[in-house]
């Protein structure tokens, strides 16, 4: 829905070299209308690489220009224009915004005719609808919005300015978003979480009173879920990146800047610190606390609490099936040793 596309009025790479504030090497009168990989690139391409590594394929592309670290050694074949950068992917981002290849096929201020809205929500002038969206009772919609088709937001939702929801994504009651937030196709904020009480054999239904809040530029991936707390709120702090298939239990609390990769399960009341990092389908138990700038490596199982940074793994590496099922068989019998052991120590 927001893929890159070249832009209609192409700008040269000394203008772009002036916009980003960079020094630039070659040809500077050379278009510049999209963005690519090297191997794709062709006479309007802008391109980036992020070490020495990549240079014979730079050399082989066809692109017009490429951003390239400030202190490489350029061979002297290459045909390219080069803009100098001291990160060339934060600016290789920067340029796609600059040129506005990171949009909506909705035009501003655009409600389709098939959209439901209620008459209580109040929504800004440039906000775009897609079809088949449904909007609830006294939702606050920012500047600049773009709410893509079939997307349920439910009553009381408040979403920043410049938000993005792709496709059938679903915003319960309640829940508040902040400023620059992209949702992917699919993702749920706000249903109940797990809570039951057992009682005379079964299970009772526990109903989540508090809500979801989102911090700014937070980016929540397709076909994730994040719960309403039960009474106190569920709060994602500002700038938390979440990738596809994260289950995000009630009350959890995640800290500004952390980023969780696809898979993760995360159980209720768990708190995860500023800054760090949790590799895909890692489990964190509920009722726990992590530090600030923790990483957790993939398939860990987070059972305790986490009082020091630093990185953390559990869980059997790979290795041969064979091996494997032996090392399995061995591990039954590591209490018997290290209990024989202990008698035959001196």
């Amino acid at each position: 829905m927001f893929a890159s596309r070249p832009v209609s009025d192409p700008i040269s790479v000394a203008e772009l070299a002036k916009l980003t504030g960079l020094q630039y090497r070659g040809d500077g009168q050379r278009p510049i209308s999209k963005v690519s990989s090297l191997s794709l690139a062709d006479a309007t391409s802008l391109c980036f690489i992020r070490n020495d590594q990549y240079l014979e394929a730079l050399v082989q592309s066809q692109c017009a220009a490429c951003i390239v670290p400030e202190a490489i050694d350029l061979p002297e074949k290459l045909s390219a224009a080069v803009v100098l950068s001291d990160n060339p992917h934060r600016d290789f981002l920067r340029v796609i915004e600059i040129l506005g290849l990171y949009r909506g096929n909705l035009e501003p201020g655009s409600v389709h005719s098939s959209a439901i809205i209620a008459d209580s929500a109040s929504i800004s002038d440039s906000a775009s609808i897609a079809a088949h969206c449904v909007i609830g009772e006294r939702v606050k919609l920012g500047e600049n919005i773009q709410i893509g088709a079939g997307c349920v937001i439910e009553d009381d939702v408040e979403i920043g300015d410049h938000s993005k929801l792709m496709s059938n994504v679903t915003i319960c009651f309640g829940s508040k978003l902040g400023r620059k937030v992209i949702v992917q196709p699919g993702a749920v904020i706000g249903g109940d979480g797990f809570g039951l009480v057992f009682e005379q054999g079964e299970w009772l239904h526990v109903p989540h009173l508090g809500n979801v809040l989102l911090g700014d530029r937070v980016e929540v991936g397709a076909n994730t879920t994040i719960d309403r707390g039960a009474l106190d709120d569920t709060v994602i702090g500002t700038g938390v990146k979440l990738d596809n298939l994260i289950q995000i239990g009630h009350n959890v609390q995640i800290g500004d800047y952390t980023a969780i990769a696809g898979g993760v399960s995360i159980a209720g009341s768990a708190v995860i610190g500023q800054n760090c990092k949790i590799s895909g389908e890692a489990a964190i138990v509920g009722h726990i606390r992590i530090a600030d700038n923790v990483t957790v490596t993939a398939k860990t199982l987070v059972s305790h609490s986490i009082e020091q940074s630093g990185v953390y793994s559990s869980g059997t590496p790979m290795m041969e099936n064979r091996l494997w099922r032996r090392n399995a068989v061995r591990f039954k019998t590591l209490d018997q040793l290290h209990r024989t052991v202990k008698k035959i120590e001196p």
